[in-house]
């Protein structure tokens, strides 16, 4: 049966509501700050809680959004424009999808993580390190008895935004949007940069780094600051990292599914098969066999010759190298890989799935039909 594909503007539409939940989701966040938290009981003799208020903070709430926020949405829209053109010669259309992808798994990924840390936080109600310090007590203030803890009603502060603020401790809330924001890059980077290629190259994991070390540094720098206590910052860490996968692997595949090169999912098809860009922009006047055959085509990037040359898939070639005369076995691979590393794995004996249609092997070749 031939698909039937989605109108534009249905598409378009669709992702067009998912920036509008993305921007509710901040609004509820929006919301959920203004909100008092839950005040726990303290004790005046806990000399954890007893630090001061540090002033000014190592990152400002303005400077820890850019970090976090703006610094990968610049990253992704110059690769996606700039890099990818280089590497590949993708058009503009492809490449704005691109754009597309990176921004809103990013904008989702932030928006969630401020939505849960902001919740959790107003929920547990953990002093911060600087609550004596915030709270004011009065003087002769002890612990009640026989409990041996005290309540906010022994506070002076005036400013109920600055005492509330003392009992945002769990989870930390720089640390949740950075991991959010830069483990997001970093997961980003690797996909694009096919960091698991079975290549071993050094010099991506260390581009890989940086993103993941600047959310750490943001992270640790509330224990120096005196503003969360060392397991506030774990959570938050953990909870940005995983919504970040979460986001990631929304519209991008797996970083071991080194074939795609990074490159995002296609575009929602509402039941239809789910391809590769460069495949949908060309079988759209394609029958349903051709659309299988150059789909069962394009998971092979090179054949292995007699003489242990390759020979690269021409779906994958660029395009015009051809016409260029450039020879067929000199042309970038689109996927800059040798082999299949899946094909390494299989048992002689067993016939595999993404079997060759052609090659210059022996008749003992386990992949042949």
């Amino acid at each position: 049966m031939a698909r039937h594909k989605a109108s534009q503007l249905r598409i378009a539409f669709s992702y067009v509501f998912d920036y509008l939940l993305c921007f509710i989701l901040a609004g509820v966040w929006s919301y959920i700050a203004t909100l008092e938290p839950n005040y726990s009981r303290f004790s005046l003799t806990d000399i954890t809680l007893q630090y001061p208020i540090a002033d000014p903070e190592t990152f400002p709430f303005g400077l820890a959004a850019f970090l976090s926020i703006g610094v990968p949405a610049i990253i992704i829209v110059l690769w996606s424009l700039i890099v990818d053109y280089m590497r590949y010669r993708l058009p503009l259309k492809s490449r704005l999808w691109e754009i597309n992808a990176g921004i809103l798994g990013l904008f989702l990924s932030e928006a969630i993580t401020l939505v849960i840390t902001t919740s959790l936080k107003g929920i547990v109600g953990r002093p911060r390190p600087d609550s004596i310090a915030r709270c004011l007590p009065r003087e002769g203030s002890v612990d009640a008895t026989p409990f041996g803890l005290s309540t906010i009603a022994i506070c002076t502060q005036l400013d109920r935004e600055i005492l509330a603020e003392g009992f945002r401790s769990w989870p930390s809330g720089h640390s949740s949007t950075a991991f959010a924001g830069l483990a997001y890059l970093s997961l980003y980077l690797a996909g694009k940069l096919t960091m698991y290629d079975n290549k071993g190259e050094v010099w991506k994991a260390t581009v890989v780094m940086f993103p993941a070390l600047g959310a750490a540094a943001i992270a640790t720098s509330r224990v120096k600051d005196h503003r969360h206590h060392g397991t506030d910052v774990l959570t938050g860490s953990i909870i940005g990292f995983v919504v970040a996968w979460m986001s990631y692997r929304l519209y991008f595949p797996s970083l071991a599914d080194t074939m795609r090169q990074g490159r995002a999912w296609s575009i929602r098809s509402w039941g239809e098969t789910k391809v590769s860009p460069e495949i949908e922009d060309r079988d759209s006047d394609l029958g349903d066999v051709e659309n299988l055959n150059i789909s069962a085509r394009g998971f092979r990037r090179r054949q292995t010759t007699r003489d242990e040359s390759f020979e690269y898939d021409p779906i994958y070639a660029p395009s015009g190298a051809a016409s260029a005369g450039i020879p067929v076995a000199r042309m970038q691979d689109y996927n800059a890989e040798v082999h299949d590393s899946r094909l390494d794995a299989v048992s002689s004996t067993t016939e595999h799935p993404l079997q060759p249609e052609d090659t210059n092997e022996s008749i003992d070749n386990p992949f042949r039909a």
